[in-house]
């Protein structure tokens, strides 16, 4: 009786230690779920009209001639003062041109303007610019890819096309892999510093949006 009793404590006790062992596990990958969600949610973006203050944050980065080439080409000049930022902005009063800025964790952290053309059919893809960060290749990519959501929000375009320097690898790869592909390439198309950068017209369909999405 004794051993019989010793027996069936020991599994009693056995089982419960597993019972306690599974819970503790399944109460672990609980709080580990919950905070990649958290982060997820820290990095994910939030797209919004964009002010001349979350603007001139944003473009802070830009700290030289050659830089605000690389970014904006000669649509605005050097420095970046505020008359030359709100001419990003002013059209905005025109309903074929929109302005976008991109937060993430309640920080302005990427900037895109789109334009529309030909009755809306064809909008263009302008000044894209994110923030130096660790991510920033990634935060590129998901920028392009919201503000061409914004672009097909509308029913009647039918394709986003942009211009872009072969030579600027982020924007190039951003704008890949949100499905955009190679249409003209203009070679020595614009001096940036001391060298002669070659300019790629790229296009994205309705399409192909969808598929990359």
């Amino acid at each position: 009786m004794d051993d019989y009793w010793f027996s069936y404590v020991y599994k009693a006790e056995t089982a419960e230690r597993i019972r306690a062992a599974e819970q503790e596990r399944l109460g672990a990958e609980m709080r580990r779920i919950s905070r990649q969600r958290r982060r997820l949610q820290r990095h994910q973006l939030q797209l919004a009209p964009a002010g001349l203050h979350d603007l001139a944050e944003i473009v802070s980065c830009v700290s030289s001639r050659q830089a605000t080439l690389e970014w904006a080409g000669y649509d605005i000049g050097w420095p970046l003062d505020s008359d030359e930022l709100t001419r990003l902005l002013h059209k905005d009063e025109n309903s074929q041109h929109s302005a976008w800025t991109a937060w993430s964790s309640n920080r302005p952290i990427g900037f895109a303007t789109l334009d529309f053309h030909h009755n809306g059919h064809v909008a263009e893809l302008n000044h894209v610019l994110v923030r130096p960060h660790w991510r920033v290749a990634t935060t590129a990519t998901t920028v392009v890819r919201q503000v061409t959501s914004q672009a097909f929000a509308n029913p009647d375009t039918e394709v986003v096309w942009l211009r872009v320097y072969a030579q600027d690898k982020l924007r190039w790869d951003a704008y890949q892999q949100a499905g955009f592909r190679s249409a003209i390439r203009n070679t020595t198309a614009t001096r940036v510093g001391d060298a002669m950068w070659d300019q790629v017209e790229m296009f994205l369909e309705r399409q192909g949006a969808d598929a990359h999405s």
